[in-house]
């Protein structure tokens, strides 16, 4: 999918952000907060500006050209130095029509040209709409043992994803 563009948050965008991930899926495989507020989103957004300063970390909205913010792709310091996890999440409106797989992809241009040898995905393997954008973005389910996560009365049982990235000439 062509006709995307990344930009950090702003706290103009959190009203979109609270209607965007203050859903039930959300609540399920995120850790937003519940319920996502207006005042969580203001909230979440100096977070990530904070974040970025003191790590490097980028929560880039994802926008239609020109158009309305239909979800988030985020970039953190993997486990080593030259690595990168990446998460996303696209609101319910827009899923389904390729827009997590096109935010993965440029999440993974992003991380070649940074440098970045690995990019991992950790998923939960009672997710099957994300493991499909893992599949059709090219990462591969790794062997690491599964990793459970306990949030907000959910139990899950997170599956590492890794691409292995060519870094251009």
């Amino acid at each position: 999918m062509e006709g995307l563009e990344f930009r950090e948050w702003l706290p103009q965008d959190a009203a979109r952000m609270s209607y965007l991930f203050d859903t039930d899926p959300m609540n399920r495989w995120t850790p937003l907060p519940t319920p996502f507020t207006v005042s969580e989103a203001l909230g979440y957004v100096e977070r990530a500006h904070e974040l970025r300063r003191r790590l490097g970390s980028l929560q880039l909205a994802v926008c239609e050209i020109g158009g309305q913010v239909v979800g988030e792709l985020l970039l953190f310091p993997g486990r080593n130095a030259d690595d990168l996890e990446m998460a996303y999440g696209i609101g319910a409106d827009y899923q389904g029509q390729g827009y997590a797989s096109a935010s993965v992809r440029a999440g993974l241009t992003l991380a070649r040209n940074g440098g970045i040898s690995t990019t991992t995905l950790m998923i939960a393997v009672d997710n099957p709409a994300s493991m499909a954008v893992a599949e059709r973005t090219g990462f591969m389910r790794t062997e690491v043992p599964l990793e459970e996560r306990r949030r907000k009365g959910f139990v899950l049982q997170m599956a590492m994803w890794e691409q292995k990235l060519v870094r251009p000439a």
